[in-house]
């Protein structure tokens, strides 16, 4: 039985928190004054972490059963890692809720014991058993939204920069995500091998984790010094605590506000082979016109060849990928006339994935150097086969180096392409990094190319001031001239209380990179933003946001193109729901038109618009959450009205459902549309390694229904059965399939 302890009980607010509410203020008003000082003689300075938190790890000789029991002896000495403290609801305070690490190692892993006390333990929240959170996750800080979580950061070269996380819950469901430049860019679909068991009782809920060096990277230094840092959400309160880097100034990524972890001697990650083959079988039936065509499939490869070279370098190879159970696309009404962006969910390219990052970021980049659905899939998102591919990423003599090689099949009598990729960069000064990153696609013609060349870096001042920069170059036969693109500077103060941020950047006319993503092409963008969060102190609302937003677009020629200009205003409420009002005037300037959705005429001029929107989040902690967000618009000299709706709906552990649904009604010059866009979700899971997904798509206007069904049971860590249901009706064509894969892992 686990002994509550006596001085975890909440100690109540004070006269403090306003006295931190100041001080925070003259922070910012601080920092403000050393960002204008930052244009007339700017030098480095070191990142300060003043009062920085220790863990000890303990070696032991045996290791623990992972059963979610701390019965055994090697977790009896072990020092306790304890006083958690509150980012949310109030900052600095002691935690409501006491937590407890353990932390020992032997040769091949590192084991946290964990002890999540609760005094209300049938209140405590657990439904996800997805892996990362499924398809809905929702990413580095979505997975498990609806759940009681624990979470652990490692920076293994306490580079305070980069590091590992993991994630859990009561369920003993698994998160992991690698953390590249304190958390700007995470990659939530690197998935390693990680053991964890829990449990639940009177006195809340227990987490026993073992993550082998093997999973990990780190250097080979006999005595080693991690950063560390612990988190722990309890839903029902929407309360955040975090071990050392509780500051709401700092994400929890952050890792350079991490604590130390000491202890940690004569280990290594010793080098490994694994080899994954696979096999797939299956069929397909095609009815186009009333005539039915039936095809049979077999196939088999390699799906993952994994070497460590050394402690910190990895090499993959895979051979004759195929990737039949992949999550399918969400189905999306673009009203734009610019390509949407959509995400890479094929594992081998999700490894090490934010390694290759260049170029702005966002959920729709501007410009990407390396995306690597561009291989492998066609522009209509058909595959196209892969003979091999090759990776090396990791850390090699104090550089970040990526190498990426691919060769593709011919596809509809175009000749197979090969894909590389190149990326370095180098950490300087203690919170930053400048890098150069080549791209090649080279077809078996000779004059059928494209070649990209960039360097960027990002660099981090008296904690929250940001300047970020890059500059490209691109090649292609008979182009010529503005083929490059840049950023002379982004700058960002971001702070709990007030973001602000200006930006130039400038897209040439014949910048080209097939390996990435431009959406648009001959842009000068100039934008501006600005957040003021206060918190009021009211028992009903945590924090206020107004915010101000601007966005200047013109042609290389200075013709305006795009102007945006929003103002928006959110209230976050205590008891996590949200609800936010937006505001925006627009200008958009066309020489030559385009059809809407392929279907209404949008003939070439000026327009001038506005929009206004109203956006409702409720708290996804309940079993019935979800989105609301009307809006309506002068569009394109017509009206537009949108309604979005995204129920989510947790009925149990096993079951789930969302609903994405968008209905837009157009009333343009050039005509009417109505476009209604869902996708239907559902998710049972019998348990943590029997998961199904079950999705259904719409589009009116595409004429288009999918059924997608997959049945994933991982039989041992790593390695999965795969059942694959598809069927898609489109007009009078019909697709419809059934895939069976299966993939086994050799260790040596």
């Amino acid at each position: 039985m686990i002994v509550q302890s006596s001085d975890w009980l909440r100690v109540p607010p004070t006269a403090k928190a306003g006295k931190r509410r100041t001080r925070r203020l003259m922070e910012t008003l601080l920092g403000l004054l050393f960002w204008g000082a930052a244009g007339v003689g700017m030098t480095a300075a070191q990142s300060v972490n003043p009062g920085t938190k220790t863990a000890q790890a303990q070696r032991v000789e045996e290791a623990p059963v992972i059963d979610g029991d701390f019965t055994e002896a090697v977790w009896a000495d072990a020092p306790i890692v304890s006083h958690f403290s509150q980012r949310n609801p109030e900052e600095g305070e002691m935690a409501t809720e006491r937590t407890e690490v353990r932390i020992i190692y032997n040769d091949q892993s590192i084991f946290f014991g964990v002890i999540c006390y609760d005094s209300e333990p049938d209140a405590i929240i657990a439904m996800e058993r997805a892996r990362d959170g499924g398809s809905g996750g929702g990413g580095f800080n979505g997975a498990f939204q609806s759940d009681d979580t624990f979470e652990i950061i490692l920076d293994t070269f306490h580079s305070h920069q980069d590091g590992f996380l993991f994630r859990t819950n009561p369920l003993g469901t698994k998160y992991d995500s690698w953390i590249t430049d304190e958390g700007s860019l995470t990659n939530a679909n690197w998935d390693e091998l990680w053991n964890v068991a829990t449990s639940r009782n009177e006195a809340g809920w227990t987490a026993e984790i073992e993550i082998p060096f093997q999973s990990i990277r780190m250097s080979d230094d006999p005595e080693q010094v991690w950063g560390i840092d612990f988190k722990r959400n309890i839903r029902r309160k929407n309360e955040e605590v975090i071990w050392s880097n509780y500051r709401r100034n700092f994400d929890f990524a952050q890792v350079s506000q991490a604590g130390d972890l000491f202890g940690l001697r004569n280990i290594s990650s010793e080098h490994k082979l694994r080899i994954k083959p696979y096999v797939t079988a299956g069929a397909s039936r095609v009815l186009s016109d009333g005539l039915p065509k039936t095809q049979h499939l077999f196939d088999a490869g390699l799906e993952d060849v994994k070497y460590q070279l050394t402690s910190s370098l990895i090499l993959d190879f895979t051979l004759n990928p195929d990737f039949a159970q992949a999550e399918v696309d969400e189905q999306v009404s673009n009203l734009t006339r610019f390509s949407v962006f959509f995400p890479e969910k094929r594992e081998f390219f999700q490894e090490n994935a934010s390694l290759f990052e260049f170029g702005p970021r966002g959920f729709r980049p501007e410009l990407k150097l390396f995306h690597s659905r561009t291989v492998g899939l066609s522009e209509d998102r058909e595959p196209i086969g892969i003979i091999a591919g090759l990776k090396l990423t990791g850390q090699l003599q104090g550089l970040e180096v990526g190498v990426f090689n691919a060769q593709t099949e011919e596809f509809k009598g175009t000749p197979g392409s090969n894909y590389s990729a190149v990326r370095v960069r180098k950490k300087v000064l203690p919170r930053s990094n400048v890098g150069v990153m080549m791209t090649n696609r080279q077809s078996g013609l000779e004059d059928d190319y494209n070649r990209t060349l960039g360097v960027d870096g990002s660099f981090v001042f008296f904690e929250n001031l940001s300047l970020e920069s890059f500059f490209a170059l691109s090649q292609t036969p008979d182009l010529e001239e503005d083929e490059w693109a840049a950023r002379p500077l982004r700058v960002s103060w971001d702070t709990d209380f007030l973001s602000a941020g200006a930006e130039h950047s400038i897209i040439g006319r014949n910048f080209n990179a097939e390996m990435g993503f431009i959406p648009r092409t001959d842009m000068k963008k100039s934008a501006l933003d600005f957040q003021i969060n206060p918190r009021p102190g009211s028992e009903a609302i945590r924090q206020l946001d107004f915010s101000v937003n601007v966005d200047y677009i013109t042609n290389l020629d200075n013709i305006i193109e795009t102007r945006e200009q929003e103002v928006a205003f959110r209230i976050d409420f205590e008891s996590g729901d949200r609800i936010r009002f937006g505001y925006t005037r627009t200008f958009e300037y066309l020489d030559e038109g385009f059809l809407l959705r392929g279907i209404v005429p949008v003939p070439a001029g000026s327009y001038d618009g506005s929009r206004w929107s109203i956006n409702l989040n409720p708290y996804r902690a309940r079993r019935f959450s979800g989105r609301i967000q009307f809006q309506r618009e002068h569009f394109w000299d017509g009206n537009r009205t949108t309604f979005n709706w995204t129920p989510q709906i947790r009925w149990s552990d096993s079951l789930s459902f969302e609903v994405q649904y968008r209905w837009d009604k157009l009333k343009l010059p050039g005509g009417d549309l109505s476009s209604k866009v869902s996708n239907i979700r559902m998710n049972y899971n019998v348990s943590n390694d029997w998961l199904t997904s079950t999705t259904l798509q719409y589009d009116n206007v595409e004429d288009l229904l999918n059924l997608n069904f997959r049945l994933n049971w991982i039989y041992q860590p790593g390695d999965d059965l795969f059942l694959v249901f598809s069927q898609t009706r489109q007009s009078d064509n019909t697709d419809r399939g059934v895939i069976l894969k299966f993939t086994h892992s050799f260790d040596f």
